[in-house]
Parts: structure tokens; C-alpha cells; sequence
């Protein structure tokens, strides 16, 4: 076991699975349906704006989003209408560095658990064979409260006896879980796969869990 750290704790989606087409990917394409010319870190932006990722927020976010990308009044319901057309041929698939930083992990002592506002990512880990990697996963309707609230931090590591200190938190959003994680006491760990994400103060960023395994496994300076 680290002499750091008891646990690593790591948000779902964009941390552990992706899905294709990418939310930012595909909302660039349909701007640029619609005569936007954007970058995946102007798309990022305009997510974060309309509020994307928040628990239970989903119905605000998508009338929020055309507005934020900068899409004209008149086109806002045929942009909503176009990009939800994702919703029916996404797919889902863990990203190339989860499966062997999960096993790392876990083989050096340190427990793992998922902490998301995907009340569904239960189930896409059964669906993509992997929850067996995992001891806990929570949502929203496990406590009632989703991402940032610092309690659905607090309750897990509650449940799981496990001290703030203790704990590590990688997570893709700044918002959700850099400003979550801290607030319950966490060390939280920012992810950026795609380098489009400009915030990050004296949190660590990272751009792969192969970095994460680093500072997990005590092979970095402690943050």
C-alpha cells in the first residue's frame, strides 16, 4: 500500500469511458452545420457555460447549450433537435489506459472506487466488464446528491472508512470534480485528454492515468 494514499476515487465519464461521438466533438460538428467554425476548447467552454455535467441538470443544459456555442435564437430548437441525434448512435468504450492503471492500483493495495452524476454508469461498467476493478460506485441516487456537493464525497468515503487525507479524486471537470473533491478534503487530480481545459491553479493536470499511477503510487511529490 502507498504510504500516501488509501484510496483512488475517479469520476466515469471522459475519466474512465468515452463515448463515440464525443459530446464536444459532435456539438462542433452541428455548429458548424449551422455556419459556427469552433475549436473542441471553444465547444469546451460553452459546455462549461450551459452547465454541463451538473447532477440533475441535464433538461437546463441542452436549452442552455445553443446560446452558449454562440448559435442564433431562430436555430435553437433544429441545433437541440440535430444534436441529440448523438443519443442514438453513441457508444460506449473505456479509454486505452484504464484497464492496466486499474489493475496497477489495485495490485499496490490502494482501493478503488467511481464517483460520478451518471446514475447509469453502474450499468456500463457491467455492460463493459469492469465493475468486478471497482469496490464502490456512487451517484445521485445513492445519496440524493450529486457532484459538486462535497457530501457525496463525504458519504463514500464514509462508507468506505477512509480518511479525506487518505484519498485521492481524478475527475474531468474543474467544477464537479476539482471544486467537489477539495471541498470534502480530497486531493483532487484534473484530467484533460484532449488539453482543452484551462483551469488549473496548483491543482495537478493530467492528460492520461498513466500520470495518475505516478502520484498514486507514490513516485511523485505529494500535492
Amino acid at each position: 500500500m502507498s504510504g500516501q494514499w488509501d484510496a483512488v476515487l475517479f469520476d466515469w465519464d471522459d475519466t474512465l469511458c468515452g463515448a463515440e461521438p464525443h459530446r464536444f466533438v459532435y456539438a462542433q460538428t452541428v455548429a458548424n452545420e449551422f455556419g459556427l467554425s469552433l475549436t473542441l476548447a471553444d465547444v469546451y467552454a460553452a459546455f462549461v457555460r450551459a452547465g454541463d455535467s451538473a447532477a440533475g441538470a441535464w433538461g437546463e443544459f441542452i436549452v442552455r447549450l445553443p446560446e452558449a456555442l454562440g448559435i442564433p435564437q431562430r436555430d435553437a430548437d433544429a441545433f437541440i433537435e440535430r444534436y441529440r441525434q448523438r443519443d442514438t448512435i453513441r457508444t460506449f468504450q473505456l479509454f486505452d489506459d484504464v484497464l492496466d492503471a486499474l489493475g496497477e492500483i489495485r495490485s499496490r493495495g490502494l482501493r478503488v472506487g467511481i464517483i460520478t452524476n451518471n446514475d447509469d454508469a453502474e450499468d456500463r461498467l457491467h455492460e463493459l466488464r469492469m465493475r468486478h476493478l471497482v469496490e464502490i460506485v456512487v451517484s445521485p441516487r445513492t445519496f440524493g446528491v450529486g457532484k459538486p456537493d462535497p457530501r457525496i464525497f463525504t458519504e463514500t468515503l464514509a462508507q468506505m472508512q477512509i480518511a479525506p487525507e487518505r484519498g485521492l479524486y481524478v475527475g474531468d471537470s474543474w467544477d464537479n470534480d476539482v471544486v467537489g473533491a477539495r471541498s470534502a478534503g480530497l486531493t483532487p487530480i484534473l484530467i484533460d485528454r484532449w488539453e482543452i481545459n484551462p483551469r488549473a491553479d496548483s491543482t495537478l493536470r493530467v492528460t492520461s492515468l498513466s500520470h495518475v499511477l505516478s502520484v498514486a503510487l507514490g513516485a511523485a511529490t505529494r500535492l
